[in-house]
């Protein structure tokens, strides 16, 4: 049996001075952790604290364009199962922790478009990472240490409701992702049995893929609503050493690229507050590529 019991508060303030607007916070979290194994009538808890803090800039550089920048502390704690374990034991399991950057430009260049750019940087202190999902021996959650991310977004929209003024929209949206840097940093030893006096350091991190597309296609009409979706992941390492031929066990081996297919279709029915639909996601065959 597993108890979290989690207390949290944050304060918040807007400042607008002429075009630019400031938005510092700070979030104070603590949470209790708590497992009893009845078979043996052993527990384990412990507990820990973490104050957050965040800026949010924005200015607004000409009409319809917004400039936006941020720095934010990340904060996610491990799950109670990977902290305490079966019999009581506390794992030496940090929390991940790190430090998020970000700049960007959003603008409606015209009525019925909306583009979005951003470089974001994302400066780990300490990321929870898997030796393996696959499973079996060894597939277990390690301290990675210090770990950076970086890469650029890009998203847009286009609405022919706004930009032909008609009572029916066709729209046409995509987001993109490059993670051009997803690797460890200061000195890492493999989490994989038998490679553990491995330097990592400077190795890609494992399920990171370099580029991440999201592409769909819809109509609307009142109370109708269906849309196409494709999303293609680009292919991944699975394990810290970087190999590239797969292993027996699915442990270790490059994963190749994938796309997946998603159509769903809804009609919102006002008076009964409801919307009833259907979807479906089909799998395309994925090709054994090199890291894209």
């Amino acid at each position: 049996m597993r108890r979290n019991l989690a207390v949290s508060g944050f304060i918040q303030n807007r400042f607008i001075w002429r075009n630019f607007s400031f938005t510092p916070g700070l979030r104070i979290e603590n949470i209790k952790f708590k497992r009893i194994n009845q078979l043996n009538n052993t527990i384990g808890e412990t507990e820990l604290t973490q104050i957050i803090p965040g800026l949010g800039v924005t200015y607004n550089a000409f009409k319809n364009t917004t400039v936006f920048a941020g720095v934010h502390r990340g904060f996610a704690p491990p799950t109670t199962a990977d902290i305490i374990t079966n019999n009581g034991g506390i794992v030496d399991l940090k929390s991940e922790l790190s430090w998020n950057y970000e700049i960007g430009v959003r603008s409606l260049p015209i009525r019925g478009l909306s583009l979005e750019s951003t470089f974001f940087r994302t400066d780990y202190e300490n990321q929870i990472v898997p030796a393996s999902v696959a499973g079996g021996i060894g597939a277990t959650v390690t301290n990675g240490g210090r770990t950076l991310h970086q890469g650029l977004e890009f998203a847009g929209q286009i609405d022919s409701a706004n930009l032909f003024n008609t009572n029916y929209n066709v729209y046409f949206r995509t987001a993109y992702t490059y993670l051009g840097t997803a690797e460890f940093r200061g000195d890492r030893f493999s989490s994989i049995s038998g490679f553990t006096k491995i330097s990592v350091t400077g190795n890609r991190l494992p399920y990171a893929p370099k580029n991440l597309l999201t592409t769909s296609i819809g109509y609307s009409y009142r109370n109708f609503d269906t849309f196409v979706e494709s999303n293609r992941i680009g292919s991944q390492f699975s394990d810290d050493l970087n190999s590239t031929i797969p292993s027996a066990n699915g442990q270790r081996g490059m994963i190749p690229a994938q796309t997946y297919w998603n159509a769903t279709a809804n009609y919102r029915i006002e008076k009964w507050k409801t919307k009833p639909g259907i979807s479906r996601i089909a799998v395309a065959k994925p090709r054994i590529t090199r890291l894209v």
